[in-house]
């Protein structure tokens, strides 16, 4: 009867660890950011969250504008992503398969691991904050925003990203009448990754040794020296 009950019991603790370790996250905060990893090559992560229902309990996004010392507010509830990369690359992230008229985007470097009753160690890369898409530089256009998407919505394209570890935390806006700052809010990340650097190529062959003239080469196919007979 004994040995029946610790099996029993060894049997529910089993089943609880396989349930904690598949537990979604919902990307409320960065402890429970939705993770997302790549590979070497050009790979493509989708997702879509109604900020608006509860649970999960999303909130705003407090975080510095650019040219400003004053922290403030994003008008909708954001959502927070953890990107891996394991190696460099270029990253575009974007909103246009929200259903919503206007959002921001903000991209953090974790500078080291999250440790339980600790700030955060990030810092930015880049954002795109409100009234951002008015800027002349911006044509989505040009970008390949297909149609009946928001010209509102956010696009970053981060050039040449190191590896690492990456937040990404999106919420949306309310920008003029009947836009709404909640809604599906969706985003897309785009990742064309290098595989490293190329190995060296094999040992060039030698002049043929006919010459009063010859030359050796290193693995690169450089010269590194002139023999003569």
């Amino acid at each position: 009867m004994t040995k029946r009950i610790i099996f029993i019991l060894l049997a529910v603790f089993w089943g609880l660890g396989l349930q904690a370790q598949t537990v979604e996250k919902d990307g409320t905060y960065y402890y429970d950011a939705i993770p997302v990893t790549f590979d070497i090559g050009k790979m493509i992560f989708t997702d879509v969250r109604d900020t608006r229902k509860v649970p999960p309990w999303y909130n705003s996004f407090i975080y510095m504008p650019k040219g400003s010392s004053h922290y403030q507010k994003t008008q909708g509830n954001a959502v927070f992503y953890r990107m891996e990369i394991p190696a460099s690359g270029n990253v575009i992230v974007h909103n246009w398969n929200s259903r919503m008229g206007f959002s921001s985007l903000f991209v953090y470097r974790l500078l080291s691991e999250l440790q339980p009753d600790s700030d955060v160690n990030i810092e930015e890369v880049e954002i795109f904050e409100e009234g951002d898409f008015m800027s002349p530089d911006f044509d989505p256009e040009k970008l390949g925003i297909p149609e009946g998407a928001s010209h509102g919505l956010a696009y970053i394209h981060l050039k040449n990203l190191p590896a690492g570890t990456y937040f990404i935390i999106t919420a949306g806006y309310k920008y003029m009448n009947g836009s709404v700052p909640n809604g599906e809010l969706g985003i897309t990340i785009i990742a064309d990754l290098s595989p490293g650097i190329p190995d060296e190529p094999e040992i060039l062959p030698e002049e043929p040794d006919n010459s009063p003239v010859w030359y050796q080469y290193d693995q690169s196919g450089n010269r590194i020296k002139t023999n003569k007979k």
